[in-house]
């Protein structure tokens, strides 16, 4: 090989080499690059999560607080149907207790003996049967009342229901809200 082949081939194997260095710069650079990239985009889908999750520790607390006190309302209501159950019982062993009266006032007036005994013996039913029915209409009063304060929690569960379901809404706007940032991030 003469020297002048020698020169050649020492300087195209110098040319390789930088060559070489520059595409192994070149690849530590995309490298690089693409880790910063994959770096930032596990940071945003870790911010979209903790955002994510925040929002549905709202939800879920939203719920929890709503759900109690309807809850409550529900208890109120029961207690206030076993009140009407229990004066549904009374009026009913009232109107026993007349039905006897009228029965008793029957056999008082079907003999007719003694005209005076029988009318003082109807005399005391009615007398009794005045008070099964004053009974009857103080029984009648409380499940009035009662049905009033049933219809009030009613209209009271009402309103938490449409709070409740304003409350998820605001919580779907906010979600919405918080994931705009994560549109920026690319779709692969």
């Amino acid at each position: 090989m003469s020297p002048e082949e020698r020169e050649q081939a020492e300087q195209m194997a110098n040319r390789f080499m930088d060559l070489h260095e520059d595409l192994l710069f070149i690849h530590k650079h995309s490298l690089v690059r693409n880790s910063a990239r994959v770096n930032n985009i596990i940071r945003y889908a870790m911010v979209g999560m903790a955002v994510l999750m925040l929002s549905m520790l709202a939800l879920v607390a939203t719920f929890t607080t709503r759900m109690d006190s309807i809850t409550q309302y529900m208890v109120t209501m029961a207690e206030d149907m076993q009140g009407m159950r229990e004066d549904f019982g009374l009026v009913t062993e009232r109107m026993r207790s007349m039905e006897q009266a009228v029965t008793r006032m029957d056999r008082h007036v079907s003999p007719m003996p003694s005209m005076l005994v029988s009318v003082d013996g109807m005399g005391g039913e009615m007398h009794l049967m005045r008070d099964d029915l004053v009974a009857v209409s103080d029984s009648m009063q409380r499940i009035q009342d009662r049905m009033v304060s049933m219809g009030r929690y009613l209209q009271d569960m009402d309103r938490k229901m449409i709070d409740l379901s304003g409350a998820v809404g605001g919580i779907g706007s906010d979600v919405d809200v918080m994931s705009r940032p994560m549109s920026i991030l690319p779709n692969n």
